[in-house]
Order: C-alpha cells, then sequence, then structure tokens
C-alpha cells in the first residue's frame, strides 16, 4: 500500500470515548481506594506469614518477626529482627547476636501499586465482560508478585540504612546489600512502575490464553462441521 501502511484500519477514541474512560478510571480508582482503605488490614494479615518467608529467605543474619501495628486509622508493617550473627558495619564496630532491630512500612502506601495495577485492568477496554474474569485472576497473582517483591525489601532496606551512616564512615565499610537499592528504587517511583508493568504483563496473559481457548474453539467446530457432512 502507499506509504507502507499495513492496511490495518486505525481506530482513534473520539472526545466522548476519552471522558467516559477517564470518569471511570477516576471511579474505580476512588473504589479500589476506598477498598484499600477499609479491607487493607485484613489483606495485610494473609500477607504477614508469606512475607515473613521471603525475609527468612532474603538473608540469614537474622530472626525476623512482622506484624501488623494499628494505630487510630493508620496501620504499618512492622518488622522485629534479631540478629542471629554479628553484623560488621566496617572493620572496628559491629552488631551483637541478640539485639533487636526495627523497621515499619505504612500499610496504605505499600498497597498503592494493588490500586494502580486494578486500576489499569479494569478500565482495560475488552469484548466480552466475560474476559475480565481471566483478567482480574492474572491482575491478582501478578499484584501479589509486585507486593511481596516491594514490602519485604522496604523493611530490609529500611533496617539497613539505619546504620549506614555509621558503615560509610568507618575503616572498610560493609558493602551495601543489594536490597538496599531495591528498596531505594521502589521507594522513588519504582513501585508504581512495577504495578504497571504487572498490568501490562496480565493483558498480555489473557491475550494469549483466550487466542488459545479461540483456536481450540475453532478447531473442534472445524472437526465437528466435518463429521457431520461426512454423515450426510
Amino acid at each position: 500500500m502507499p506509504g507502507g501502511l499495513s492496511g490495518r484500519k486505525i481506530q482513534y477514541m473520539s472526545r466522548r470515548e476519552l471522558v467516559y474512560l477517564t470518569l471511570k478510571g477516576l471511579v474505580v480508582w476512588l473504589l479500589l481506594s476506598g477498598l484499600v482503605w477499609y479491607g487493607g488490614v485484613y489483606l495485610g494479615q494473609v500477607l504477614l506469614p508469606v512475607i515473613n518467608m521471603v525475609i527468612l529467605d532474603m538473608t540469614a543474619d537474622i530472626s525476623p518477626v512482622v506484624k501488623l501495628v494499628i494505630s487510630g486509622e493508620d496501620a504499618s508493617i512492622e518488622l522485629s529482627a534479631w540478629v542471629l550473627n554479628p553484623i560488621y558495619l566496617d572493620a572496628n564496630h559491629f552488631i551483637p547476636v541478640g539485639t533487636e532491630l526495627k523497621s515499619s512500612a505504612h500499610l496504605l502506601h505499600s498497597l498503592t501499586p494493588l490500586v494502580i495495577e486494578g486500576t489499569l485492568l479494569l478500565v482495560w477496554p475488552l469484548e466480552q465482560r466475560s474476559q475480565y474474569v481471566l483478567l482480574i485472576v492474572f491482575g491478582f497473582l501478578t499484584a501479589m508478585g509486585v507486593l511481596l517483591a516491594t514490602l519485604p525489601a522496604l523493611l530490609l532496606g529500611q533496617l539497613e540504612i539505619s546504620f549506614q551512616q555509621t558503615a560509610v564512615s568507618g575503616y572498610k565499610p560493609r558493602v551495601v546489600p543489594w536490597f538496599t537499592d531495591w528498596m531505594v528504587f521502589c521507594e522513588l517511583g519504582g513501585q508504581w512502575l512495577l504495578a504497571v508493568i504487572a498490568a501490562w504483563l496480565s493483558i498480555r496473559l489473557e491475550r494469549v490464553v483466550a487466542g488459545f481457548a479461540q483456536a481450540k474453539n475453532n478447531q473442534n467446530r472445524c472437526i465437528y462441521s466435518h463429521s457431520f457432512h461426512r454423515l450426510r
């Protein structure tokens, strides 16, 4: 075709459709924000054992206990960690065995990626409403992945930062663990970016599964039609 165009029809969104999509996004955002505001505590309780397991896999120097702390209308996830092995800050300073370290992360702030991804998925246009079921299932799984990839690092990273000032001012300071850099990335907007990537991944997975199911249905129809004609 002229100009190298593919011949695929390009559809442009009208102003009315754009306004509708924007308003829909705002409504979904508010609903999910309210859901997290009132139900985030219950989700946090469910996540606590899994977060504890992830922290144990990330470091062997501490014995972690993760709990939910509620103060008025605010809730936070608190990490209490007991040092199992001496943590050397530099050549001359170390944290002795048995020392209790603490850090915390605000619950609602930590659940923000869930709201971002959920909003993107529920606003995403699909041909059939039944497709949203599959999309929400994938979205839930990827959202849990994002939370477990960020929350433990936030808690451990805050522990590390609390004594990094002593470490860097001494002789032969300790190497900064990888989860501290990951925490900084998440705090600078990385967890929001991960939510967008998770939404994109969920959409791609839904398309793959839906395409496979459609191809299977078409194959079954062809087999049925061929058998029917042979019988006639």
